[in-house]
């Protein structure tokens, strides 16, 4: 049986290079003067974010994942980073509507630019592919569901931690040493 992995990595491949990711410098401008960082996403979304949340621990920021119980009292000088597709899931727009209605920032990661979310973030990075609500018919990926964000997402997300390791000059060994010892 074939490993597939070559068709996988050509999709995102294509997706990243079309997508939009001109408004980076302020999005990460929003990461680096935000107190307290929330993240979240819906699913396996969620689990990307996740990911995400723990990595920018790594870098010494405050950063806490929407619905862990550690999550402390936020507003204004906080950010909402989200990570939404669709831009659509009820759950992460009442996220988002809540945290602006308690003077949060939103920012967010989506393939959809004039949806709910992305209309509530002052800063957006577009990941080009299709979404749950697009029409099955307009699939560009064999593989099944949402699958292809998922991965696109992952990416962008350890690229902007790259980015934000040169922006703190932070390394390997001094992410690590941040790292938790109860594993």
């Amino acid at each position: 049986m074939e490993i597939k992995y070559k068709i996988i990595l050509k999709e995102i491949e294509e997706v990243l290079d079309r997508s939009d990711f001109s408004d980076k410098c302020n999005f990460i401008c929003k990461i680096l003067s935000s107190q307290n960082i929330l993240v979240c996403g819906a699913g396996r979304v969620g689990l990307m974010m996740k990911t995400f949340a723990m990595r920018l621990n790594h870098l010494g920021l405050n950063c806490h994942f929407i619905g862990e119980m550690s999550v402390p009292r936020t507003g204004k000088g906080d950010l909402l980073i989200i990570g939404s597709g669709s831009g659509t899931t009820k759950s992460i727009v009442a996220l988002a509507q809540v945290a602006k209605s308690k003077n949060l920032e939103v920012i967010c990661i989506t393939t959809a630019v004039n949806s709910i979310i992305s209309n509530l973030s002052s800063s957006k990075l577009v990941i080009n592919c299709t979404n749950k609500d697009n029409d099955s018919h307009l699939r560009e990926s064999v593989q099944p569901m949402t699958t292809l964000f998922e991965q696109s997402l992952l990416i962008v997300l350890d690229s902007l931690v790259l980015d934000l390791m040169a922006e703190l000059n932070e390394s390997n060994l001094s992410m690590s040493e941040r790292h938790n010892v109860i594993e």
